[in-house]
């Protein structure tokens, strides 16, 4: 039995934009500083307390030490916002060996900055690692937990944070905090960011705003890059990874050297 003739364009029409999908993103990886291949990426448990959880490895061909960067990701519950495997390979491919922790998948934000430590904890212990040079990147709600990780004292030299969303009160996230932290931080947000389904109506730009203010007021102005709209909903910038990339790869080489 033949297929109909519009699933089959359909699945052509997938493959195609997946086939440019991939050539995109070995092309990013290239111009980052590294390639598409020469290093490893697998998954792997990095904690088993309260409950298992994995992650992406992503290592740099070579023996090291390299410097590492954890990424931590968007998404509410079963939902992972962001794109933890992509960053990962391009983290590879640029010369860093990179994570992604996939944190316990509950809407509540209890447990999670646990997950976060545990996270760097795993990241401290490998072998090819610089435990020197270490920086942390976050998205939505990953950007949340990277900046209280950063304020908690995370031994990090950088970090990273990606249209940060804000979490209640009860999770213990403050912008007061701000006074705690003293790496370097870069804040990247498209300027439609500003409220969507992907973030439950938050503005995620003003969000951005709000940290940056807090950061300079406590005496570490970060650097902050708000990139010209991005498609019908802002968020949706760094669900893959793309144009901003550059940015990030020139940031951490800077401060990781």
């Amino acid at each position: 039995m033949s297929m109909p003739t519009r699933s089959v364009h359909a699945g052509r029409l997938s493959q195609v934009h997946q086939l440019a999908r991939t050539v995109f993103l070995a092309l990013t990886l290239m111009s980052a500083g590294g390639n598409a291949s020469g290093g490893e990426v697998g998954e792997v448990v990095y904690t088993t307390t309260p409950e298992t959880l994995r992650g992406t490895l992503c290592q740099p061909a070579g023996a090291g030490p390299f410097p590492a960067v954890l990424y931590n990701h968007g998404g509410v519950g079963d939902i992972i916002g962001g794109a933890p495997k992509e960053t990962c390979a391009a983290l590879a491919a640029a010369g860093f060996v990179g994570f992604a922790p996939i944190r316990r998948l509950t809407r509540s934000t209890a447990g999670h900055p646990e997950d976060v430590q545990a996270g760097l904890d795993y990241l401290l212990r490998l072998d090819n690692v610089d435990r020197k040079r270490i920086a942390i990147v976050g998205y939505s709600r990953g950007g949340a937990l990277t900046f209280m990780a950063v304020a908690r004292g995370a031994p990090v030299k950088a970090a990273v944070i990606m249209a940060t969303a804000v979490p209640p009160p009860q999770s213990g996230f403050s912008f007061d905090d701000a006074v705690n932290i003293r790496v370097p931080i870069l804040l990247l947000v498209a300027e439609n960011d500003t409220g969507s389904r992907k973030t439950m109506g938050q503005n995620t730009f003003d969000s951005m705003q709000r940290m940056s203010a807090a950061l300079t007021k406590a005496g570490n102005p970060p650097r902050l890059i708000v990139y010209p709209p991005y498609g019908a909903d802002g968020h949706e910038m760094f669900f893959e990874v793309g144009a901003y990339w550059k940015d990030v790869v020139e940031f951490l080489k800077k401060h990781l050297q």
